[in-house]
């Protein structure tokens, strides 16, 4: 099960990042909400991660159960790609070739811990 959910994980990075970041090109609104920046996107996000790491495969008693954590995880992971890549897109504008790269660096760094959370949580054995 820890390979099948690396795959799916991955799958939803590789294909998220691709279709928000360059396919869309998405980017926030161009006015300067500092609301926006500073409150709505980081509540909503760390309301997500929060979820994220406090539902765990293994708690599951029913199967419905199981299934439903990984609905809800896929669509977690969907949400924070599309919210790191508009981020991203935003400020790219704004930043120099080393600060896009740092930047980006960082964004992907929580995606790919996200991912690496999500393989060891369903590996994890009720010993």
């Amino acid at each position: 099960m820890p390979l099948f959910v690396l795959i799916r994980d991955l799958l939803i990075v590789v294909v998220g990042a691709w279709y928000f970041e360059w396919h869309l090109d998405f980017r926030l609104p161009d006015e300067n909400n500092l609301l926006l920046f500073f409150v709505a996107i980081p509540i909503i996000w760390a309301t997500m991660m929060q979820m994220w790491t406090s539902i765990s495969y293994r708690e599951q008693k029913t199967r419905l159960m199981y299934w439903a954590c990984h609905v809800l995880g896929m669509l977690l992971l969907a949400c924070s790609v599309f919210l790191i890549s508009a981020v991203l897109n935003t400020i790219s504008t704004s930043l120099d070739a080393t600060g896009n790269i740092l930047f980006h660096g960082v964004g992907w760094s929580a995606i790919l811990g996200i991912v690496f959370y999500d393989v060891v949580d369903v590996g994890r054995r009720n010993d």
